[in-house]
């Protein structure tokens, strides 16, 4: 089948000028109307470009224009060097390993913001000022900042409020979260209780947090936060599988030990914060299977909506795609016509979604719906104000986070 678009032309003579109420046509002939016959579609946005804020050794375009506080796009760690220089080899400073890090597990494109040189001492009113350069640029869809985990005292906790903030304020990224370094089992429990008792209980459902640290073998032995090989981890399964699927039971690429071992009792009281519901997702080694992101929920853990990360980047997705298709019916006549074309190019699009498996349901009538409308989505007060109000309700696949066997012994037949 030809899949190239096609074109129906319309033939008109004079003779019906007035009826099909063309412009005035001065001179006999005909004349060739071109009318679209297919409905407008939902173009799907990125949904995995992350945005790394933190120190670098320099920060100067290819230009020589300087690239301090400003939101750069890199799609390489060759092209991070060029402009952003190597590591400092100090412990404080890891953006730039963890950039390595996040290549070799699979990162594609992202986005750098130099806060500061290796000169400089970590502030995290430095961070805020990255997040409000990354506020300004439309395609980040995560934000990641490993230098934060060194900041002194529990500085780290304002800029992960102030991310989660920006996230849930523009509703169209995700914060992958550090938690500070551990080392045993004591230290672990401290550094988990910080956590959860500063991170405070707004926008949690934006964010998700990874621990421990990892170490890696670069130019030598470091030890960093996981959150850029979580990223990356992001970007490799939102390719192959889809948003939908959990960013878990994954192997981390590049990774040779933890710094601490968690076991599966402590991993039960970080799944699962009976208190305040903060869950924190482990890292963990299997024996044949190498290290794995063993966890897939999102620091809202006791909501039953926005539990899992793929729910709630996945809606994330719809929503800013479905937002940015609708930017061409903005100043169309608000009528049953509009209506109509609307649902059509959404009722598609989430159709396509079904296909490929991240919603639920038999057939897509029980896997979503989309209503617009007076009398269905808006008064006749919303249109004489503007409004043109779409309502959608997807039915979206969430992880197999506890497959249990149910096991019995068969009774043999009397003899």
């Amino acid at each position: 089948m030809n899949s190239k678009p096609r074109i129906l032309f319309v033939i008109y003579s004079v003779l019906v000028l007035n009826i099909v109420g063309m412009a005035q046509i001065r001179k006999p002939g005909v004349f060739v109307k071109e009318i679209s016959k297919f409905p407008p579609a939902v173009a799907e946005v990125e949904t995995a470009i992350p945005a790394f804020i933190g120190y670098t050794e320099k920060a100067i375009s290819k230009k020589g224009d300087n690239l301090h506080s400003v939101a750069t796009k890199i799609s390489s760690l060759p092209e991070y060097e060029q402009l952003f220089g190597r590591s400092s080899g100090l412990a404080s400073f890891v953006l730039h390993p963890s950039i390595q890090l996040f290549f070799s597990n699979g990162g594609r494109s992202c986005y750098i913001v130099s806060v500061g040189g290796y000169t400089d001492n970590l502030q995290s009113s430095n961070f805020i000022t990255g997040l409000n350069v990354i506020s300004q640029q439309d395609e980040p869809t995560l934000l990641v900042f490993p230098d934060a985990v060194n900041l002194p005292g529990k500085e780290l906790y304002n800029v992960q409020k102030a991310a989660l903030k920006q996230a849930a304020m523009l509703g169209d990224r995700f914060c992958i979260l550090d938690i500070k370094y551990a080392d045993n089992a004591s230290t672990h429990t401290t550094v988990i209780d910080e956590f959860r008792n500063n991170i405070g209980i707004d926008n949690l459902k934006f964010g998700a947090a990874y621990t421990p640290h990892v170490q890696v073998t670069g130019n030598g032995t470091l030890v960093l936060p996981p959150s850029a090989a979580v990223a990356a981890q992001y970007c490799s399964v939102d390719k192959e599988r889809g948003v939908w699927k959990a960013p878990a039971n994954v192997s981390l690429n590049m990774v040779t030990d933890l710094s601490y071992s968690i076991t599966n009792n402590e991993q039960e009281g970080l799944n699962v914060d009976a208190g305040a519901g903060k869950s924190i997702n482990a890292i963990r080694k299997f024996t044949g299977k190498g290290f794995l992101i063993w966890g897939a929920r999102t620091l809202a853990g006791n909501d039953n909506e926005w539990r899992y990360v793929s729910v709630r980047r996945f809606f994330n997705m719809v929503e800013e795609s479905v937002k940015k298709a609708s930017l061409s019916f903005v100043f169309e006549p608000n009528d049953a016509n509009t209506w109509i074309r609307i649902k059509g190019m959404v009722e598609n699009y989430l159709t396509n979604k079904w296909r490929d498996g991240a919603l639920m349901g038999a057939k897509p009538s029980e896997a979503f719906f989309v209503k617009i409308g007076l009398g269905q989505t808006m008064t006749q007060q919303d249109i004489v104000e503007g409004r043109l109000i779409i309502e959608i309700g997807m039915a979206v696949i969430k992880p197999a986070e506890f497959i249990i066997l149910r096991v019995s012994q068969k009774m043999g037949a009397g003899r």
